[in-house]
């Protein structure tokens, strides 16, 4: 897998913390276990970093949790970019199951670009949802209210 430049949206550094302990594994521990550096766990349980969604799934995997339980982005927000990292995939992963470059598919998740039938009917099997769901999910990006500029 690829890992995404940008951390993951909506991770929870202290529900990770509290996840951790209630396993009884040190930052050490759960370093060690998931080939993430001790410095790295203290750094996204002090919130001065967060993870990439690979790193994530790692340290989830080690922890017998889902993304999503440590990544939590509300329904009224989700989009595709959230469905994906919180699987524990890069862009890179998904544009090139759908035979894309990781430039358009990037397009594609912010909703500049259309969604094709068959792009949605693979995003939905790939995320184990319905094409209405990805659809929605598609839309929720495109209709995103602009950024103000600096």
């Amino acid at each position: 897998m690829s890992v995404p430049r940008r951390a993951l949206y909506g991770f929870d550094p202290t529900r990770l913390t509290e996840v951790r302990r209630e396993r009884g594994l040190s930052r050490s521990d759960l370093g060690r276990l998931s080939g993430v550096t001790y410095n790295t766990i203290r750094s996204w349980e002090t919130g001065e970093g967060a993870p990439s969604p690979s790193a994530l799934e790692r340290v989830a995997s080690v922890l017998g949790v889902a993304v999503s339980e440590l990544a939590v982005v509300p329904d009224g927000v989700q989009t595709l970019a959230s469905w994906r990292t919180r699987q524990g995939l890069a862009q890179a992963d998904i544009a090139h199951e759908l035979g894309l470059s990781k430039s358009t598919y990037s397009r594609l998740e912010r909703g500049e670009r259309p969604l094709t039938d068959a792009e949605c009917l693979k995003l939905a099997h790939i995320f184990e949802t319905t094409e209405e769901q990805v659809r929605a999910l598609w839309m929720r990006a495109h209709r995103r209210s602009g950024r103000p500029t600096r």
